[in-house]
């Protein structure tokens, strides 16, 4: 059995594009018909933070990782920490602390290590400031999503782990055009970050 289990929030999730269950139910779709032995977990769930996934991470890499033959693969992904970089309410109340967001983010990485060898991290997306200046009760900005994206960036580095900067490549692209509400991309925006993710996958020998 080869699986991937991607661990995130809702953009990993796919809110917004039900139907193809953004870009993990596209990748699904084309590793699953691989082989009949490959399976995609989308373990993405709505409002999620690096804190709400370290509750949940041991108890959901256990259920999934399972290595019942030698040759068995499991990979794990991570997709995380947009709702970290996030301010609450009006007075810019910080939903984490970037030194927190550091020790998490290690945390997961730890914690991965005694499930799989393979472990890869994809970045945080540019927001439209100006729709996710004012949305829904919260505040995103690119300043404080790029220096999310950019710890963890680092601390891939540091640990030797792959990491796939979508920050930087959506910011290449018409991306405002991509977003359905300013923050979750639209069907079109999904499909780039599968074409992005599915690519660098297969660079790295994850997947053919």
């Amino acid at each position: 059995m080869f699986g991937i289990s991607i661990f995130g929030d809702s953009i990993t999730f796919g809110r917004g594009n039900n139907l193809d269950r953004g870009w993990c139910g596209r990748l699904q779709k084309y590793f699953e018909s691989k082989d009949y032995y490959n399976c995609l977990y989308n373990l993405g769930l709505c409002g999620n933070t690096t804190n709400n996934l370290l509750e949940r991470f041991d108890t959901e890499a256990k259920a999934r990782v399972k290595f019942i033959r030698d040759q068995d693969r499991q990979v794990i992904i991570f997709s995380i920490g947009i709702n970290d970089s996030r301010f609450l309410g009006k007075g810019k109340i910080p939903e984490t602390e970037i030194t927190d967001f550091e020790k998490n983010i290690q945390t997961l990485i730890d914690k991965a290590k005694n499930y799989s060898k393979e472990i890869i991290f994809i970045g945080l997306t540019p927001v439209d400031e100006s729709i996710t200046l004012n949305y829904e009760d919260t505040i995103f900005t690119n300043e404080r999503i790029k220096q999310f994206n950019d710890k963890v960036k680092e601390l891939c580095q540091k640990n030797n782990l792959p990491f796939f900067d979508m920050f930087r490549e959506f910011s290449k692209l018409n991306y405002q055009k991509l977003l359905d509400d300013g923050l979750h991309p639209n069907s079109n925006g999904y499909q780039e970050m599968y074409k992005l993710i599915k690519n660098f996958l297969i660079q790295k020998q994850i997947i053919d």
